[in-house]
């Protein structure tokens, strides 16, 4: 049944309102009048096929959502999006951005139709059910991201780029400027399918791990949510939780985490004992490892270098150590008191051989620490990766010296 043009115009003023425009703003944009807008709106004035195609796109919808009946039930994700949290409508940057990112979506969308492409296809939807409590909530994020990165065949290393996985997996994956307490979007809608929207102003370590956070909200809520915004307003919802724990698994996962751990020889016990079977005798041999006292203990440097390999921030690299029982409460507030030092070995390497450099400073500190080579032997040592000597040496001494 065709819309009346009350009926249009009532849906063309909701759509106006649920981006936070007013009747001025749309009015200069297309050029007419605020009255004739208004008219337009209030069913006494008809509304022409250009008016309609730009008034959409204005309001970041699709014809169809206006046009024809069957969608109305539908919300729009922008509708939902800006109900969930009206800062982000009062914000016109953003919302203006939004609204493009909407319009671009429905016209990728179009043409792949157009073209003879299939629908995007989504990754598979988990069914679970929403977590109870913390625990259940960590629990369920650390299994969903182990399933994720089997079914993606990413094994245990670092994810390279956390946008281009999620991208490959149909979802629209873009970054846009927003208030600092947002880390995230995540959008679903039959018009757009699927999109994550990170903050942009945000360190590149910080976007991967919302990148990953807002993939979590797609597999897990996306039937049952057709927006949700990531911030400091609902950190504490037990989903958001859930896609805390999804993105510190996926991104360092605890196997990938541990065995670079025994690559680098910390966070084990001071001693060990190794069984040694022996099939003569049936019987088994002990073998006693000694570690050199303090050797395990895992300093801020160890967590830079971790944060690092992963490509996290070093905040991130922490708290999973102590996710994994690597290091205690009081530890971990020691390691996050030395952020600063961290993040400096992390954001002042070099552009060329990145991992290098960090692997040198790393090894170099260590060694320092634990008196295996001199002062002199390390400056030469970093010298050689190309850093500054006496500004590596300065640090190291700070930290290590009585």
């Amino acid at each position: 049944m065709a819309l009346t043009q009350e009926q249009l115009g009532q849906r063309l003023q909701d759509a106006r309102k649920s981006v936070a425009l007013t009747q001025q703003e749309v009015a200069e944009d297309l050029g007419l009048s605020r009255e004739s807008l208004a008219q337009i709106e209030a069913g006494s004035r008809s509304v022409n096929s250009l008016e309609i195609v730009r008034l959409a796109r204005l309001y970041g919808r699709s014809l169809s959502s206006i046009l024809l009946e069957e969608n109305a039930q539908e919300e729009e994700p922008l509708t939902a999006l800006f109900r969930m949290q009206d800062a982000l409508a009062e914000s016109p940057g953003l919302r203006a951005k939004l609204v493009e990112f909407s319009n671009i979506f429905q016209e990728a969308r179009t043409i792949e139709r157009l073209i003879g492409d299939e629908p995007r296809q989504l990754p598979p939807d988990y069914g679970i059910r929403d977590p109870r409590n913390n625990f259940e909530a960590y629990e369920q994020g650390q299994e969903l991201a182990k399933q994720e990165r089997q079914r993606l065949g990413l094994g245990y290393g670092p994810i390279p780029d956390v946008a281009e996985v999620i991208s490959m997996q149909g979802i629209w994956a873009v970054s846009a400027e927003m208030p600092d307490n947002v880390s995230g979007i995540c959008l679903r809608h039959s018009a757009i399918g699927a999109a994550v929207i990170v903050n942009q102003t945000h360190s590149r370590s910080r976007r991967r791990f919302s990148y990953a956070h807002e993939y979590a909200h797609v597999l897990a809520d996306r039937k049952t949510r057709i927006a949700s915004v990531s911030s400091s307003i609902n950190s504490k919802e037990l989903i958001e939780r859930r896609a805390n724990s999804f993105a510190s698994e996926f991104l360092m996962p605890s196997r990938g985490v541990i065995d670079l751990l025994d690559r680098i020889d910390k966070g084990g016990p001071s001693r060990e004992t190794i069984w040694l079977f022996d099939p003569a005798t049936e019987l088994g041999e002990p073998i006693e490892k000694r570690n050199a006292p303090g050797s395990q203990e895992i300093a801020f440097h160890d967590v830079a270098f971790i944060a690092d390999w992963f490509q996290v921030s070093y905040e991130a690299a922490a708290y999973r150590l102590s996710d994994l029982g690597k290091v205690n409460r009081d530890k971990l507030q020691v390691l996050l008191a030395q952020k600063e030092e961290g993040r400096n070995l992390i954001e002042h390497r070099a552009e060329e051989q990145p991992f290098l450099n960090t692997y040198v400073r790393w090894l170099a500190r260590e060694a320092y620490r634990r008196e295996a080579i001199s002062g002199g032997r390390f400056r030469d040592f970093v010298a050689l990766a190309g850093l500054d000597p006496d500004d590596e040496f300065e640090q190291v001494r700070e930290h290590f010296d009585d």
